[in-house]
This record gives structure tokens, sequence and C-alpha cells, in this order.
């Protein structure tokens, strides 16, 4: 027995069209097991059969003993449940009868499958409808409970960035078009059921389409292609996709050029431990806005003997030794307008929730912007510092002043 796939060229909910094609199936000797994204066929069809699609409740229901004994005498053959809407009876009698006498009785009939549609409309409305409370509540809601300087819509042009993110525009892309083609069956089975229910013959079907051909097409090489895309972006969210400093190969400000004593790799004294990842590690991050966006960070200790029970920034001779950070944001955008929003957005990213930051704007002939934050009584700063479409965010943990190293940390936007 040989089985044959073939894409279905007419509305699912399309009931009449559906069984017409059904039937120029069976006149090729093709006969339906299943209905959905395709339709599969056995080559057992018999020319000549009539196709009638019974709408069903859930899938593994069956219709009672009763209708099946009924449609049997009426010369029509139960199949079986082959997609979820429906389920299937034919005849391969020329003679038999059909199976509604009249248009109303068979509108009710659809009564079921109506409401199933009402219900599926609804979960598509109420889905989107969380997705973007959700994304309004992220901006709106203070990243930490204990966060003591939170910002309302600090994240806005980041999460611009990461919505022309691919994976993400893909996934956009596709779940417009599979609710396209479900408003298409909806409107289908709505002007069909209205009809019926007024006693009247429902619209002709417009028959196979090439254009549903194509659709469903997409929507099937998609799937495959998204859930990739989707693993990749949580892969890079988690840091999966990040390597080592010394094999990344984007510019970005050594810490060792603010230092002014001699540095080693964090990695060199506590070694690939799973504690520090996320420590001198580089990470390119995708979207159609920012052609380039990577991210650098560096935790290095002072090279001098000493102990390392724990981490200082005080290099005076102190009981632990001095272990500097710098952590990077570099953007290469399209838009020249989005550079201090982001700039400003990325600095709050860095902001460290439980520290007050004090925040102050500086002219340096050259740029368009100097951001310079201070953490009270804390060796943390940050500096954003942006020219044309480029922007270059830093946050430093240490005994050296950002502000006496802007010429180095203006390098990466000229």
């Amino acid at each position: 027995m040989k089985t044959v796939q073939k894409l279905i060229p007419v509305s699912l909910y399309d009931i009449p069209g559906l069984e017409a094609w059904l039937e120029e199936q069976a006149n090729q000797g093709l006969f339906p097991t299943h209905l959905g994204s395709w339709a599969t066929f056995e080559d057992t069809g018999v020319p000549g059969t009539r196709f009638r699609l019974e709408p069903w409740g859930k899938m593994g229901d069956e219709p009672p003993p009763e209708q099946r004994d009924l449609y049997r005498q009426a010369g029509w053959e139960y199949k079986a449940i082959i997609c979820r809407p429906y389920v299937l009876f034919y005849t391969t009698d020329p003679d038999a009868v059909e199976l509604y006498t009249d248009w109303e009785s068979r509108g009710l009939s659809l009564k079921r499958l109506e409401k199933e549609t009402r219900i599926c409309s609804g979960l598509w409305i109420a889905r989107w409808a969380i997705l973007a409370a959700a994304i309004l509540l992220f901006l709106i809601l203070p990243r930490e409970s204990h966060d003591v300087q939170p910002v309302s819509f600090a994240s806005l042009s980041l999460m611009l960035l990461m919505l022309f993110h691919p994976a993400i525009l893909l996934f956009l892309f596709w779940g417009a078009l599979a609710f396209r083609c479900w408003q298409r069956d909806r409107i289908a089975l709505k002007n069909t059921c209205r009809a019926l229910k007024a006693g009247l013959a429902p619209s002709p079907s417009p028959g196979p389409s090439r254009v549903i051909v194509r659709e469903q097409l997409l929507i099937l090489i998609l799937i495959p292609i998204l859930l990739i895309g989707l693993t990749l972006l949580n892969a890079e969210n988690r840091g999966d996709l990040a390597v080592p400093v010394e094999e990344f190969s984007r510019p970005y400000v050594a810490l060792q050029e603010l230092e002014q004593v001699e540095l080693i790799s964090s990695r060199e004294v506590f070694g690939d431990s799973p504690f520090y990842k996320g420590e001198n590690e580089g990470i390119n991050h995708f979207s159609f806005l920012a052609p380039m966006w990577y991210e650098v960070s560096q935790d290095e200790l002072e090279a001098a003997e000493g102990s390392h029970e724990d981490s200082s920034h005080d290099p005076q001779g102190g009981k632990y030794r001095y272990s500097p950070s710098l952590d990077m944001t570099y953007f290469r955008l399209i838009l020249p307008a989005l550079a201090k929003p982001v700039a400003r957005a990325q600095l709050n990213e860095y902001r460290l929730v439980n520290l007050w930051w004090e925040y102050k704007e500086v002219d340096v002939p050259g740029l368009d912007f100097v951001i310079l934050a201070t953490a009270q009584d804390e060796p943390w700063q940050m500096a954003a510092i942006g020219k044309g479409s480029k922007v270059a965010v830093f946050r430093y943990a240490g005994v050296e002043r950002l502000e006496e190293h802007l010429d180095l940390l203006s390098e990466m936007v000229c």
C-alpha cells in the first residue's frame, strides 16, 4: 500500500471545497487517512467516491453507534476522525441519499464546530494580549524588589533592539502568517454557517488556490528554522555562545590599559570554574537595528603575590589581592537617533540595583555625548560615550577614574 502526502489547496473550513477536492483525489485513486497541515492518502481510492465531512468533538471521540448505523443504512460508511474538526463519511454508491435533507439542518450540524472556532479566536487574542501585558510589565516594574532607583521604561530602547532580533522577527512573521490563515478559515466557516442557518445554499467554494498552498508550505518550512533560531536566541541570552576574551575578535578596551599595576586574568588564578562563568568573555548579539552589538567582560587580579580568598578594590597592600573589573557593551546602530536612548538603557542594565547612582553629562569635543555615573561610597563607575551611530557603554570597578580616561574610552566610537 502506497502513501501519498499533499498540501491542501483549500481552506480546511471550506467544507464544500474540501469535499470536492477529496473527490478529485479519489478519482485519481487516492483515499484520505489524515487532514491537517497537509493531507495523507493511501492508494485505495475508488473513482466516483463521494465524501462528507461531519463536524465532531475533540480528538479521540467517535459518533455514537446510532448515528453510524443510520448513515450506513443510507449508504454511507464511517472512516474515522481524520483531523480535529471532522469525522469522515464516504460512499461509492451513486444512488446514496444525502446525509441532510435541507440546508438548515446542515447548518445546525456545524454549531459545535462554529463554537470551537470562536473559542480558538478568543485564545489567539488572549495569547497576544498576555504577551503585550508581559512586555509592558517588564518595562514598568522594577527589575528587583530591592531596586533603590527604579526607572520605568528604562529598557525600552534595548527592548526595541531585541524585537529586531532575526529569531523574534521570524516568530512574529510566522505568527502573523498563521493568524492570517486562521482568519481566512474562520471567515469561510462563518459565511457558510450564516447561509445554512438561513436555509440557503452556502456560497460556492473558490476552489483550489496556489496562494493557500504557498502559505502552508511557507509555514511548514519556517517551523524548523524558527525552532533553531529560538534555540540560538536562548543560548545567546544564557551566555552559552560566549567565547574567552582572548579569542574574541571584536575591538574592546583592555582593562590593563586603565590600570597602573600589572594584571593577570582571573582564569589564570581560578581556572575555568563554573562559579566564574561570564567573566573574561565576549559575546555577540544580533539585531537588524544594530548590525554590530557585542559585550565584553574582564575580571582580572593584580599579578603581585597575595591572598585571593576574596576580592577587593584596594591595591594599597590590603588583606586581599586587588581585583578590578571592566564590562563593555558596544553598539553600531542603523538609526543614529537611537544612540543616546540605547546608551541610557544600557547604563540602566549595568546599574547595580542596590546602589544609588549619580549621573552627569560632560561635553567632550568630537563626541555627541558622554554620560558618567558613580555609585556613592563605592568603587563602581559607569560611562556611556556616543558619536553618530556608535555607542560604547562601560561599567568599571577599581581605583582609576573613568573621567580621566575618556581619550582611551572614546577610541571605541571614533
